[in-house]
């Protein structure tokens, strides 16, 4: 069909050189000169055509036809004569020749058996060379536009005749245009066949051509276009002759290989190539891929493996990775942390105040965290989710501790882990034990094992030889006490995370070196977990843990030390795996072992086992009461345990629980305010001014609301409490009130016996009852404060202190005690002066000393001030009421006015 020049090219008439010319290079990669030389010869004509401004009908027509190739015209046609009628050229006068010689050609291009023979093309050159220069001169460019329009040429065979013609280097004799096109064609015969067309010269002409095609296909698609697109021509069903050298069988290998074909012979050849070769890696991998894709994963795994071995292969990364997510998932992650390879230069090499320390920062490479990311898109079995999740920093290092203190060596998986886990969290002797663990018989843990012992021997030289390190620990272990050196002030540099990277490993230290760090400035608040408990152990307790003795297995020293952190940080999440803890020898004196105790009771077929260890928990110890705090403690659960103290109040509960924040969320918004107060005055001292910012954000539409949270924040009297009506919360909000206006406010009995009503009332508002908790917990420090303060009651004579306390026998003793020295004093002063009256003075004494005893007795029954005042009164005016002060008894506890007295005469 005609078409224009236009058409082909996809655009509009124009002018516009640049449109053309884009037109033109969008369409070239259409058009192989290879695959489609008559489709990209057309295209090349309809762009000069276009450049030319011609607009008529194009008819596409070979590059190397007649008119193509021309020497350059002269220079009258260039100034226009072309234009002029020109008379018709006479016959050459050995065109008979020329006739022949151009017939004899395509005789040799169309004869099967002598197109791809070289011989034959020396033949046809030898007859060129019986005639003239003027002959071959006439022949040049016509035999290149033949060997050109040949779709079945060997590119061998025409650089022979290329040679011979010398077309490349008289290529200036051609236009412009032409000379480039044939350029770019010579160019891709000297290339030589991709086979040896020989070999076809048996066949038809028909087979030839179409198992050239094909061959060439082949080729041309392996290198200039995607794999799909190979494999899309591939599955077409096709009937050709495949010539059998080893050559061909070596590109079939690569192309299948490429395309995501398998077929058993290929993988033969590929085996016997490779047993021939064992160390070509070519060969290594196109049979571990030819087996795999064959389906035989098995086979193939220990040829990719020692493509990796050896060469760190893409491919085999790729593959292997691609096998553990479906056959091993179990060891993924551990496969993934094998195959890091960061790169650190000599630690001894570079100084410490470089700033090329940074570069010396323990670190996995970017390509290592991308795989952590992937990884955990799969479903992994918990052990490999939860290490993935701790190398990606999404979970704290207790995450996988948990696991790890079931390692006794018993179970394969979980020592690699071990091992993988340790060259973060391992000290010199732990990376010791990597480089010294004995390889596996399984390929795949043989491989995952050699890829730790090489990062672990990374890491051991690193330490051993870190300057940053050795001017740390130099600080840390020195004799005495020494000022941190000023190059680790900054918390940002790269030195400063070196040596938090060195106190993540697990090694013992003495009660002297955990103090250092503790009081250091820099370091204390940013102990890593382990640490932080083990100094609190060890400096808060009073109980250091025992150092490894000699011949036992440092792991099994940390094994210990782990179990004991997470029993403190993690109890409920790591409970089911100490419990499957063996092996392991606790000693006596280990802090571990009454926690071990309890677990040993601690029966599964009984039901929950958390609960079970929760109950079993004695609150009395400082370690066991912060493992109950990190249980998942309900509010129910808080107030049912007797054994609770302020330490951990219900301020801890709220911040850290969420059902704690939603079970205080559905009170109303009153006893939400008290519930915040409470926790921002008598929880811990950091947390007041959250909690006071909760009550100060909450919007108050009732009048009465807005008051007391006023009263609240401001600790003032609670103006509209006539408007309360139930008792026990009025007196959680005075109480609150009181015992944050006065530090050694102490609720009476009346209150503390309400508070308890409050507290036990299980149909009353849990917050409420939460609160009166803490108000009693608050209660019982401040009275054992009190009574630490001040050992011992008042004396029995200190008549004055009417602010002290008497008991029943003190007060009897000043009553007695007191008339006989009132006595005497009224004696003597009458003896002494006549004008005194003796009755008077006397009677005077008596009842100061009546009313001063039923003071302190009073201050001992701990009323209020009032009726203190009223029965003060009674007991002057009625001395018959002083035997209610004799026989009731006075509270138990320490009260503002002092703390109890039970012995006699008011003695301790």
């Amino acid at each position: 069909m005609s078409q224009s020049c236009w058409e082909i090219l996809g655009i509009e008439p124009t002018n516009d050189q640049d449109i053309i010319r884009n037109a033109y290079r969008q369409k070239l990669p259409e058009y192989h000169p290879e695959s489609d030389p008559q489709g990209f010869q057309n295209l090349r004509q309809a762009f000069e055509q276009a450049k030319k401004g011609i607009q008529p009908d194009f008819t596409p027509i070979s590059a190397l036809s007649d008119g193509a190739l021309t020497p350059v015209e002269s220079d009258s046609q260039e100034n226009g004569e072309e234009n002029q009628p020109r008379e018709t050229a006479e016959p050459h006068p050995e065109q008979p020749v020329i006739d022949q010689l151009t017939a004899d050609f395509d005789t040799l291009l169309n004869n099967p058996q002598k197109r791809y023979q070289p011989d034959a093309w020396h033949e046809y050159i030898q007859e060129l060379d019986k005639h003239s220069i003027e002959v071959v001169n006439q022949l040049r460019w016509p035999l290149l536009q033949a060997v050109y329009n040949a779709s079945f040429i060997s590119r061998n065979c025409a650089l022979i005749l290329a040679e011979r013609l010398r077309w490349k280097q008289r290529l200036n004799e051609l236009q412009d245009e032409h000379a480039h096109s044939m350029d770019e064609y010579l160019d891709f015969i000297a290339k030589g066949d991709i086979l040896d067309l020989t070999l076809l010269s048996d066949l038809p002409l028909a087979a030839q051509n179409a198992s050239f095609d094909h061959i060439s296909s082949i080729h041309f698609l392996f290198w200039e276009r995607p794999a799909w697109m190979l494999r899309a021509y591939l599955e077409q069903p096709s009937a050709v002759y495949w010539p059998d050298t080893p050559e061909l069988m070596e590109r079939r290998c690569r192309w299948y290989t490429y395309a995501g074909f398998g077929y058993p012979e290929l993988s033969d050849y590929c085996l016997q190539r490779l047993t021939d070769e064992p160390d070509n890696i070519d060969w290594l991998y196109l049979y571990a891929s030819q087996c795999s894709l064959n389906g035989d994963d098995q086979q193939a795994l220990p040829y990719w493996i020692r493509l990796y071995t050896l060469e760190r292969h893409a491919a085999a990364e790729a593959w292997l990775l691609n096998w553990c997510k479906t056959q091993a998932p179990e060891r993924l992650p551990l496969l993934i942390q094998a195959m890091d390879n960061p790169l650190y230069a000599p630690a001894d090499s570079i100084p410490i105040d470089s700033p090329d320390q940074c570069y010396l920062t323990p670190a996995q490479t970017t390509k290592t965290l991308l795989r952590w990311g992937d990884a955990l898109q799969y479903s992994l079995p918990q052990l490999a989710q939860d290490y993935a999740s701790w190398k990606l920093y999404k979970e704290t290092q207790t995450t996988i501790l948990r696991h790890l203190v079931e390692d006794d060596g018993s179970d394969p998986v979980l020592h690699l882990y071990r091992h993988a886990s340790m060259l973060r969290l391992g000290n010199e002797t732990l990376l010791q034990q990597i480089i010294d663990e004995p390889l596996s018989d399984d390929p795949l843990d043989k491989l995952i094992l050699e890829g730790l012992k090489h990062l672990a021997q990374q890491r051991l030289t690193w330490l051993e030889n870190s300057q940053v390190i050795a001017t740390f620990s130099q600080w840390l272990y020195a004799p005495t006490a020494e000022q941190l050196p000023e190059i680790f002030n900054d918390r940002d540099a790269d030195i400063y995370q070196q040596c938090l990277h060195w106190l993540l490993e697990r090694r013992w230290m003495a009660d002297e070196q955990l103090e250092r760090l503790v009081n250091s400035e820099q370091f204390g608040n940013n102990l890593e977990i382990i640490t932080d408990w083990v100094s609190f152990i060890a400096l808060q307790n009073s109980t250091s843990l025992p150092p490894p003795v000699d011949g036992e297995d440092y792991w099994e020293w940390c094994r210990k030390c782990y179990a004991l952190v997470l029993l403190l940080e993690k109890p409920a999440e790591s409970l089911a795996m100490i419990m499957r803890m063996k092996n392991l020898h606790i000693e006596e004196q280990h802090p571990l072992q009454p926690f071990w105790q309890i677990i040993q009771s601690i029966d599964p077929e009984q039901g929950n086992i958390v609960e079970q260890y929760m109950n079993k928990l004695t609150l009395s110890n400082i370690l066991q009461h912060h493992s109950w705090t990190r249980l998942p403690i309900t509010p129910q659960d808080y107030l049912d345990n007797s054994q609770t103290n302020s330490s951990y109040s219900i301020d801890h509960f709220y911040i850290s629980s969420t059902p704690w924040r939603e079970q205080i969320a559905k009170s109303n918004q009153t006893n939400q305010m008290v519930f915040y107060a409470a926790c921002a005055y008598f929880g811990l001292s950091s947390r007041t001014e959250r909690f006071t910012g909760m009550i100060e954000e909450m919007v108050t539409d009732e009048p009465t609301e807005a008051t007391l949270k006023e009263s609240l924040l401001n600790a003032k009297p609670y103006p509209l409490a006539k408007n309360i009506l139930n008792p026990r919360l009025l007196a959680l909000i005075n109480e609150i009130i009181e015992m944050r206006r006065n530090e050694r406010h102490l609720m009476s009995e009346h209150t503390h016996q309400l508070l308890l009503d409050c507290q036990q009332n299980v149909n009353e508002d849990i917050t409420l009852r939460l609160v009166a908790k803490l108000l009693l917990q608050e209660f019982n420090y401040r009275r054992k404060k009190q009574t630490t303060d001040e050992t011992k009651p008042a004396s029995v004579w200190a008549f004055w202190r009417v602010n002290t306390r008497l008991n029943r026998t003190g007060f009897m003793a000043q009553l007695f005690c007191g008339s006989i020295f009132a006595f005497m004093i009224a004696y003597l002063l009458t003896h002494f002066s006549s004008a005194l009256d003796g009755q008077i003075i006397l009677t005077c004494l008596l009842y100061v000393n009546i009313a001063c005893a039923a003071t302190r007795r009073l201050n001992d029954l701990d009323h209020g001030k009032m009726v203190n005042v009223l029965l003060t009164v009674v007991a002057v005016v009625f001395p018959i009421s002083m035997l209610y002060l004799l026989l009731a008894p006075g509270v138990p506890f320490a009260n503002k006015a002092g703390p109890p007295a039970s012995g006699w005469f008011n003695q301790t």
